[in-house]
């Protein structure tokens, strides 16, 4: 799985490596793709493509016990049409999760995903600087539990109003 998330990274770097080489002004935001991690940026390479990265990371308390998570969200946004306040883009990307879980009477383990998307996003600017997203698409996900057999499924996936993105353009201008 290290290998998987070793290979989709250096896979996005080399296309942004490629879109960058193309010679267009970079633009970059603070904000969020996905709400499990973020603590992000999106940080255009062009004026077709953009990086995303997120963050994020917590814990909870179950039975006074700890348990921590983290998330880390990459993607590739490719501008496909854009108009005036409206930018339509395909973004390949990975989502990938941790979560501590409890395995037996004192032990604990921890419960990945690593989850390969593809997605349809709409990015609306709701004024200058600031837009709001949403998306949908097909999700490749494989769930290493804390105890059992790994599963690999795949399914489609639609984010609406109470799961949307944003990003504030801080850097380079507006999109």
């Amino acid at each position: 799985m290290k290998r998987m998330l070793s290979l989709v990274a250096l896979a996005m770097v080399v296309s942004a490596g490629v879109a960058s080489a193309q010679g267009a002004t970079v633009k970059g935001a603070l904000g969020f793709h996905s709400i499990e991690a973020p603590l992000g940026i999106r940080w255009w390479l062009s004026d077709k493509i953009a990086l995303d990265g997120g963050l994020g990371f917590g814990s909870n308390e179950v039975g006074g016990e700890t348990f921590s998570n983290w998330a880390l969200d990459l993607g590739l946004p490719i501008s496909l049409k854009s108009w005036d306040r409206v930018n339509f883009m395909i973004r390949p990307g990975l989502l990938y999760t941790s979560q501590e879980e409890t395995t037996g009477p004192g032990t604990t383990g921890d419960t990945t995903e690593m989850i390969l998307l593809a997605e349809l996003e709409a990015e609306v600017f709701l004024a200058e600087n600031f837009s709001v997203s949403a998306s949908h698409g097909l999700g490749i996900v494989n769930t290493d539990p804390a105890t059992g057999s790994s599963t690999s499924d795949w399914s489609t996936f639609g984010n609406n109003l109470t799961n949307i993105g944003f990003h504030v353009y801080l850097f380079g201008g507006s999109r």
